[in-house]
């Protein structure tokens, strides 16, 4: 069996947890987003240790996930934010989970669904301010959505919501939007329905002004991109393995595929078993750094599908049985997911979802 381990930490997520809840207002209700797997941290633990750290809601994308969270017994509001067709729709309803809806047809299915198993189902009225992504738009657009929602009495709007698409770059548009969907919720409040209302997720969560009733952490629940919160928040995910090889290279020698590195001196190379066929990024070649023994050892050469060489000649007593770090942290060493995704040209959410099934997951508390 490979020692390639990814650890996660549920008690570093429900930490978190507790700094969003001690930073947002006592009456400000906070729906934790475990999609995509609790952004690759097991949502099923995830989701139970939030219980206990204040979490009064969830949400996921698919109906799936949130299927999985009422088999584990999670009896709290549970949010379908995605798109669905109609079979997912019938699925949300019979699961007595939320769903975002955004059409008269979404309305109609989840009421006939209601109808066939004599339950009311749950919906969140979603609201386009500008992302153009899903939702319903305002004006004439939402007046003949809520037309249609009279319709549908077995329907309940428990909530409605929208998505700012700028809230960490652009004050201006994400100021916009807030302003479309106060419009919209004043609107919708007029015609009878009293939804709770929420808006803002990581990013935006901090802002007064779009709290609303709930608001929805998610990346920051696992220790990233909110930096007014940096020094109170840890990553939960730390990627472990051990050496399979540990080789002198003499000065002039090159590693790996294409040559790409070319030996300045004579080099202790260390190989390690994992590569880009577990979802660690071909572009990290000659750029990342792992942890032995709570120093940095810089990548060399490319990026393999099953293999990554490091240089670890300035690293005294390096060992076969060395535990080495490329994500989260060792001795004072330490490599976030932030730090990977400046070094790949993205961004932390990819990877941290991006380890693939090859690495078994380990959770700890």
């Amino acid at each position: 069996m490979r020692p390639t381990i990814m650890r996660i930490s549920t008690g570093a997520i429900a930490a978190n947890a507790r700094a969003i809840r001690a930073r947002i207002p006592e009456k400000v209700r906070m729906m934790c987003v475990v999609k995509a797997n609790a952004y690759g941290h097991d949502s099923v633990q995830t989701a139970k240790k939030l219980l206990d750290a204040g979490a009064d809601a969830f949400a996921v994308a698919i109906v799936e996930e949130a299927e999985a969270l009422r088999e584990a017994g999670i009896d709290k509001m549970i949010l379908v934010l995605g798109g669905a067709g109609e079979a997912s729709l019938r699925r949300a309803v019979r699961a007595g989970v939320s769903q975002a809806v955004y059409t008269p047809r979404m309305l109609e299915i989840m009421q006939d669904e209601a109808m066939r198993c004599g339950k009311r189902a749950l919906a969140h009225l979603k609201i386009d301010t500008g992302m153009s992504r899903i939702g319903v738009r305002g004006g004439d657009d939402l007046s003949a959505m809520l037309a249609w929602w009279r319709r549908c009495p077995d329907v309940e709007m428990e909530g409605v919501f929208t998505h700012f698409c700028v809230a960490d770059t652009d004050p201006d548009f994400t100021a916009q939007q807030n302003e479309r969907f106060a419009g919209a919720l004043a609107m919708i409040r007029e015609a009878g329905f009293a939804p709770i209302a929420h808006a803002a997720a990581s990013t935006a969560m901090l802002d007064p002004a779009l709290q609303y009733d709930m608001v929805r952490p998610g990346i920051v629940l696992y220790g990233s991109c909110v930096p007014e919160m940096s020094d109170e928040l840890t990553w939960a995910q730390t990627l472990v393995t051990k050496p399979i090889r540990l080789q002198w290279i003499a000065a002039g020698d090159t590693v790996g595929y294409g040559r790409t590195f070319a030996a300045q001196r004579d080099t202790l190379v260390m190989t390690l078993p994992i590569g880009y066929g577990d979802g660690y990024p071909r572009i990290l070649s000659n750029r990342a750094c792992v942890l032995v023994h709570g120093q940095r050892a810089p990548l060399i050469g490319r990026v393999c599908m099953d293999m990554v060489m490091a240089d670890v000649t300035d690293i005294p007593g390096v060992d076969l049985d060395d535990e080495v770090v490329l994500l989260g942290c060792q001795g004072e060493g330490r490599i976030t997911p932030d730090e990977l995704a400046e070094l790949a040209e993205t961004i932390p959410y990819e990877i941290m979802l991006g380890f693939g099934a090859r690495i078994p997951v380990e959770v700890i508390d």
